[in-house]
């Protein structure tokens, strides 16, 4: 069997991949790669439009808090492309607040998204795929490193650590494997916010990054890339952290 980072003939659906960010990155690389992907997106359209261009698949729209949206996804981009041969589940959400000022309903919100939907999108992702299948989840270096004010983030992520597993080995008899990267410091518009609010960010972020250096879109791209590829057939219920070595040190990211 010919094993390459080629992707030559597969169906992709990323979600969460019309922001400047790492679904986009990911999108752009399984395309490059020879996949033809379609882009989700929740309320991006004229980006996800022209993403998609690039990547020869559709761009897609759901509200993934609504759990009939996520089960209808997989099936629409398997319709549009022929089939499925790889998800990535990239969307989420963040909130950034104390545990004393979190809702259970800002808690639920969050799990339905980051946690809830990359299952239901699993679930019905793994019934269109054929072996060789390929399903990864983002979780966060946050899966293992507590920070404070996010006690709904962290624990839907710890969640994806845990749901990878399950998947993982229910799915390995059918020849789909299952994995999560967990990035860590990665300058996007997901922390955007958080980089401009406070001028000292990346040094602190820098002092506890032994690699020296925050993260990129592309950085996780690449681990991505590799788990869906042939190379990694063998690689299944695992958590990839791509993070500089930030998760070495223990303590907040």
């Amino acid at each position: 069997m010919s094993i390459s980072l080629s992707l030559a003939g597969r169906r992709a659906l990323v979600t969460g991949a019309a922001t400047a960010g790492i679904g986009r990155a990911v999108a752009l690389l399984l395309a490059q790669a020879g996949a033809r992907v379609a882009v989700h997106h929740r309320d991006e359209a004229a980006a996800a439009a022209a993403l998609a261009a690039e990547t020869g698949g559709p761009a897609l729209q759901a509200d993934l808090s609504d759990e009939e949206a996520a089960a209808r996804l997989p099936h629409r981009a398997a319709e549009a492309l022929g089939g499925l041969d790889i998800l990535v589940g990239n969307a989420g959400i963040l909130l950034r607040k104390p545990l004393a000022d979190t809702s259970a309903a800002e808690f639920a919100r969050v799990h339905q998204v980051n946690l809830v939907a990359n299952f239901v999108l699993a679930r019905e992702a793994a019934a269109l795929m054929q072996r060789g299948g390929r399903i990864v989840l983002t979780s966060s270096v946050n899966q293992w490193m507590p920070n404070p004010g996010l006690v709904a983030y962290g624990s839907a992520k710890a969640g994806i650590g845990g749901l990878t597993r399950q998947l993982a080995l229910e799915l390995a008899t059918r020849g789909i494997t299952v994995n999560a990267v967990a990035p860590g410091t990665i300058e996007t518009e997901f922390n955007r916010a958080a980089r401009e609010s406070d001028p000292d960010w990346r040094a602190r972020k820098l002092a506890l990054i032994p690699a020296g250096r925050t993260g990129t879109p592309q950085d996780v791209a690449g681990a991505i890339l590799f788990l869906c590829s042939d190379l990694a057939g063998y690689v299944t219920g695992t958590t990839l952290a791509v993070d500089g070595g930030l998760s070495l040190m223990g303590g907040a990211p």
